[in-house]
C-alpha cells in the first residue's frame, strides 16, 4: 500500500471504530470496491447532465467514504466539487469528475491487499 496515497492512521482509526475485528473491516473494503464505481457513475452522469445537486450528493458520499479509508486527495477533491455544487458555480464538471475518478483508481490501488 503507497501511503502517500492511503494514511494508515485513518484505516486503524476505521479498524478501532468497528471494535478490531479484521472481518468487519474487510466486508467494509469490499463494499467500498463495489459501491465506489456506481457513485462514480453517478457523479458522471450528473455531471454531463449539468445537475448539480445529484453531483453534489455523490461527492458527499464518496468523500465521506474516502475520509474513512484514509484517502485524503479522494476525499479533497470531492469535498471541493461538494462545495462548488453547494455554490452553484461548478467550473468544467467533467474535468472535476475525471480528477476524481483518477484519485479513485489511485486510492483503490493502494487498499488493495491492505494489511493492518
Amino acid at each position: 500500500m503507497s501511503d502517500d496515497v492511503i494514511d494508515r492512521n485513518a484505516l486503524k482509526r476505521l479498524l478501532d471504530v468497528i471494535g478490531g475485528d479484521r472481518d468487519d473491516f474487510e466486508e467494509l473494503l469490499e463494499e467500498f470496491e463495489e459501491s465506489t464505481p456506481q457513485t462514480l457513475q453517478k457523479m458522471t452522469e450528473a455531471a454531463q447532465s449539468a445537475d448539480l445537486d445529484a453531483l453534489r450528493i455523490a461527492s458527499h458520499s464518496l468523500k465521506s467514504n474516502g475520509r474513512d479509508f484514509g484517502a485524503a486527495a479522494l476525499a479533497a477533491a470531492c469535498e471541493a466539487l461538494e462545495q462548488a455544487c453547494r455554490e452553484g458555480s461548478v467550473d468544467d464538471p467533467q474535468a472535476r469528475v475525471t480528477e476524481i475518478s483518477e484519485e479513485l483508481q489511485r486510492a483503490r490501488a493502494a487498499l488493495a491487499g491492505v494489511e493492518l
